[in-house]
């Protein structure tokens, strides 16, 4: 068996999630049994969000604009931005997202407009730290938060203004809906909406791409039956490292030892994508930390999703302190079982695609997170949909992936331009 297919499946047998990051390092068997006593994840500080009158502007229109924190400048960029954008929460309600707008330092094309691509990061957490906008040199996440910057400066080198979300609730009020769907394609679109609204060089096509969670939002923008960004047509998504089909890992994993690498890191995921549901679903939050779903050691590190990002969770002060069982409360396989079907119904597999709309899916062939059978089941199943999927492989880890397929997705992404 693949390496990677043990390390993914230990994280899952006892408990929950791959999740879209990467997982390197060693469980331990005993767990904290209080609240970590971590400090939160460190976060650049930005200008306050303005209190009124955006309320009732339509989402996809940004509020404030202001110079990127230095961890977010990027050397091809003639300005690196961060905005504030309006969008509409997983409630319904109005909300602010931020996020990082990249201007190409090239004149813009002889037919005066930007080409746009709207990139969407990997995990990093959902604490407000865990926005890639509010990173800071020592921030223990600030490998993940600039993951997407080589993909960016191809597209900058060859004129294309980058856009790139924090997503739902990361850096701003409320909380992130980890992993869900429609959620991911709202970020990107709504941002979509204000960067063509505010620039006028921008052009009315755009790209959608995103890296392992951000994969899972590109691939649901090209959901066919979401509303298109406002004055922009959808030409193309480009997802790496998508994750798909996480309840198999989950089933497949259960005879797994526990003390396997990977597993800590997997933890953390798992509590992610746990809380990623129970926010939409109060009965299922009462399951998990009233009614025994979760061990008491787990109800304690719960408030740690709010302050600290992946690698801090992982930690050993942190979730990844819990081995897989020791999360699992009385009724735990009763949580498994929910997030198994939650899964099911929000799978990038099911989604509805424009058949006359290019994909591309890049996967890494040294992948522990979004394992390679997976992926080429994702292919096979789109093309079998009559889905035009262009499909590469690497020979690469689930993060590595995104730096060495870059230049020939970014070749990928001018062709569609060019069309």
């Amino acid at each position: 068996m693949h390496h990677g297919l043990i390390a993914a499946g230990t994280l899952l047998a006892s408990m929950l999630s791959v999740g879209c990051a990467d997982a390197t390092s060693t469980a331990q068997i005993d767990g904290p049994t209080t609240q970590s006593s971590l400090p939160a994840t460190p976060q650049a500080a930005l200008p306050p969000p303005p209190n009124n009158g955006w309320q009732n502007k339509p989402a996809g229109t940004i509020v404030q604009v202001s110079e990127a924190p230095p961890t977010s400048q990027l050397v091809g960029a003639s300005q690196s931005l961060f905005v504030r954008y309006t969008t509409v929460d997983v409630f319904g309600q109005p909300a602010l997202a931020s996020g990082l707008v990249l201007l190409p330092a090239i004149p813009v094309y002889p037919d005066g407009q930007w080409p746009l691509v709207v990139y969407g990061h990997m995990t990093t957490g959902a604490a407000d730290a865990c926005a890639p906008t509010r990173g800071v040199p020592e921030s223990s996440e600030l490998r993940r938060m600039q993951q997407g910057d080589t993909l960016a400066n191809a597209l900058l080198a060859e004129g294309v203004l980058v856009a790139r979300p924090d997503y739902e609730g990361l850096g701003e009020s409320g909380p992130h809906p980890y992993l869900r769907g429609d959620s991911l394609a709202r970020a990107m679109r709504d941002m979509a909406s204000a960067v063509r609204d505010r620039w006028e060089q921008t052009g009315h096509r755009w790209i959608a791409a995103g890296h392992s969670e951000g994969g899972v939002a590109a691939l649901n923008t090209g959901n066919r039956r979401h509303p298109p960004a406002r004055g922009l047509e959808l030409i193309g998504v480009a997802a790496i490292t998508p994750v798909t089909q996480l309840e198999v890992l989950l089933t497949a994993a259960g005879e797994l030892p526990v003390a396997a690498p990977g597993v800590d890191a997997a933890v953390a995921l798992a509590a992610l994508a746990l809380k990623g549901i129970a926010i939409t679903d109060p009965e299922f939050e009462s399951l998990l930390l009233k009614e025994g779903g979760l061990s008491d050691e787990a109800v304690a590190l719960w408030p740690d999703l709010e302050r600290l990002c992946l690698e801090d969770l992982s930690h050993e002060d942190s979730w990844g302190g819990l081995s897989p069982q020791a999360v699992k409360g009385p009724r735990g396989d009763e949580a498994v079982a929910e997030l198994i079907r939650e899964w099911r119904e929000d799978d990038i597999r099911l989604l509805p695609m424009r058949r006359d709309m290019p994909l591309r899916i890049d996967a890494g062939l040294l992948d522990a997170v979004a394992l390679l059978p997976l992926t080429e089941a994702l292919v096979n199943d789109y093309r079998s949909r009559g889905y035009p999927v262009t499909y590469a492989r690497w020979p690469a880890d689930h993060s590595p992936t995104a730096d060495v397929a870059a230049p020939a997705i970014a070749a990928w992404i001018m062709e569609q331009f060019a069309q």
